[in-house]
């Protein structure tokens, strides 16, 4: 009887042995096969607490594949050049920088300054200008060659960055300082600095108050042609536009309270500015640089998302867990859609054909699409843990 038991502990433990090499057999070759895509026809969605890229096809809305970034890595945004070769993700918690080749799917990871975040591409591919949060330098990494080639300081808090189309220069705002910096790319060096805010309206700022915490600029947005930069400064509540040619400071604009950034219009003729302070949305008209509308807006609003060629407007409000959408040919608020409680809304990316719009929610693990047509939305589950920024190659890509 005990050796009848013993044999049948053998067989036990045999046939365990046999069905767990199976098991890994199978996991290794599933992880050798590479899902294919088209890198122009599928949305990137970038996970902060799983650490991965979830690749969704257009097309379906059916998620076909999740990139790994790098464990404990908290990425913050990703940015694909516009060729669809490789696609940049930034380890905010990691201090490094992503190059996933989509074609071979080799990862490099290229050891920057510490909490990099937000970055942009030259749109020749060349360089990423990413700008390290917390060391207030901002470094150039050669895309091709997946190295840093220079890290230029002199920063205060670097946040929202833009290349010029013709990729002369780059824009850098300070969130800790009421500046944008302008560097050359040729030089690879500051070549201005711009303050942002008039004097007048400074003086009246209790800055006293604010050493501690100061609510300067999030982001440098250029209109469709590249000509202008427009920059909101949160303690001044004004917009500045900077002329790109000269990077003179043409035009002050009052707006709401605490403005967070400006948004572009697809036709090159609005900014929207969303006001967290007070709730509001100012309609910037680029041609006169007045605000020839306010709309009603909601709680900490994170993003701004144009659709069918800016006939509409969908706000983001992350603190009403819902989306505000605007009619901006008759300068009027349509309705109010309600995604749910404690949603985690962030930010989104319309297709490029203003069709659609993905929006990722953080706190479901999903993203919801929204047709623009009709408004209606669906909701992707199990997108990946905490999804924070959406990218499609040629949309206009944001993140917060």
């Amino acid at each position: 009887m005990l050796k009848s038991l013993k044999m049948f502990n053998i067989g036990i433990f045999v046939c365990c042995m046999i069905t767990t090499s199976w098991i890994f057999t199978l996991v290794s070759q599933a992880d050798d096969k590479q899902v294919r895509f088209d890198p122009k026809s599928v949305v990137f969605v970038t996970n902060r607490d799983s650490s991965d890229v979830t690749v969704i096809d257009m097309n379906t809305d059916v998620i076909l594949d999740r990139i790994a970034c790098g464990d404990w890595s908290n990425p913050h945004m990703a940015v694909a050049t516009l060729d669809g070769k490789y696609l940049l993700v930034t380890g905010t918690n990691a201090n490094f920088v992503a190059i996933i080749d989509l074609k071979t799917r080799e990862l490099t990871k290229v050891r920057l300054g510490l909490m990099p975040e937000h970055f942009d591409i030259t749109p020749d591919g060349k360089y990423a200008y990413i700008g390290n949060m917390a060391a207030g330098c901002v470094s150039v990494v050669d895309i091709e060659a997946r190295k840093e080639v220079s890290r230029i300081s002199g920063f205060f808090e670097p946040h929202g960055i833009v290349c010029l189309p013709n990729n002369s220069k780059v824009y850098v705002s300070n969130m800790g300082a009421h500046e944008v910096a302008v560097i050359d790319v040729e030089k690879q060096l500051v070549a201005s600095r711009l303050e942002v805010g008039s004097a007048y309206v400074m003086a009246r700022v209790d800055m006293d108050s604010k050493m501690a915490e100061i609510v300067g600029i999030a982001n440098p947005t250029l209109t469709i042609d590249g000509r202008y930069v427009y920059a909101a400064d949160g303690d001044s509540n004004q917009v500045a536009v900077i002329d790109t040619i000269d990077d003179s400071i043409v035009a002050t604009i009052p707006v709401g309270d605490d403005p967070w950034r400006a948004y572009a219009s697809p036709d090159g003729t609005k900014m929207l500015v969303p006001n967290n302070g007070d709730e509001t949305i100012s309609v910037i008209d680029t041609t006169t640089n007045k605000v020839i509308a306010t709309f009603p807006g909601g709680a900490d609003m994170t993003g701004v998302n144009f659709v069918n060629g800016g006939k509409k407007a969908y706000v983001i409000s992350r603190g009403d867990n819902a989306v505000y959408i605007y009619d901006m040919e008759k300068m009027k608020e349509l309705k109010k859609i309600k995604l749910g409680l404690n949603v985690g809304l962030e930010t989104a990316s319309t297709t490029p054909d203003g069709k659609k719009v993905y929006l990722a929610a953080s706190r479901r693990n999903s993203v919801f699409v929204f047709d623009a047509d009709t408004d209606d939305y669906k909701e992707i589950t199990n997108v990946g843990l905490s999804p924070w920024a959406v990218t499609i190659i040629g949309a206009a890509n944001y993140c917060h």
